[in-house]
């Protein structure tokens, strides 16, 4: 039942987060020189969410509470995710105000990791960025990379968006030498969401 109950929870987050990079999306022109759009069905984000949500719900290892959160945090991560596939954009709506919801609970907490963590992953990809002149790495991807970097702490951070850059870079030199931009989004989220479900306790996690 926990399952079937954490699951539904999961997949109305991510069906919320689709509807509103539809909305979003509906009204941002895309940039010519950005990735090309994705054939992505809504689904697909949606049912990998809920299904996310179940598994992890069987782990044991997370409290209702944790799951609670991370439910809330599917809406604007999955629309991250449609965004980019779609038009090539990661809204800012999907990354800043997750960040200014956590920056408000660093004051109150006075959990200052969590913001060293954050300015550390992001300053490393806005060093792309730059460098990039947002073709290689855009400043959605950084921002996103930053939320990153907040949620999962440094250790873990590191290596979920590792792997992600790992994977993005072997896809896009497999499908056009890479000499195409890529959205970049899809990789973070999903590598993220591993990362939830997925216990590594040999980086103490």
């Amino acid at each position: 039942m926990a399952f079937l109950a954490w699951a539904f929870i999961y997949g109305c987050a991510a069906t919320c987060g689709v509807i509103a990079a539809h909305f979003i999306c509906s009204r941002v022109q895309r940039h010519e020189d950005g990735p090309a759009p994705l054939a992505l069905h809504p689904a697909i984000p949606i049912v990998l969410f809920a299904l996310l949500g179940g598994f992890a719900s069987r782990e044991g290892t997370h409290a209702a509470a944790h799951l609670g959160v991370f439910a809330l945090l599917g809406i604007p991560l999955i629309g991250a995710w449609y965004s980019d596939a779609r038009i090539g954009i990661v809204p800012d709506v999907f990354t800043l105000v997750p960040l200014g919801v956590i920056a408000i609970l660093v004051l109150l907490h006075h959990t200052w990791w969590i913001a060293i963590s954050a300015f550390v992953v992001f300053g490393a990809f806005a060093c792309a960025a730059v460098f990039s002149r947002g073709r290689g790495m855009g400043w959605g991807d950084a921002k996103l990379a930053m939320l990153t970097g907040a949620v999962l702490g440094l250790p873990l951070s590191l290596l979920t968006l590792g792997l992600a850059c790992f994977a993005a870079t072997a896809v896009s030199v497999v499908r056009d030498r890479g000499t195409k931009p890529i959205a970049f989004a899809p990789y973070i989220v999903v590598a993220m969401l591993l990362a939830f479900v997925v216990p590594l306790p040999w980086i103490g996690v």
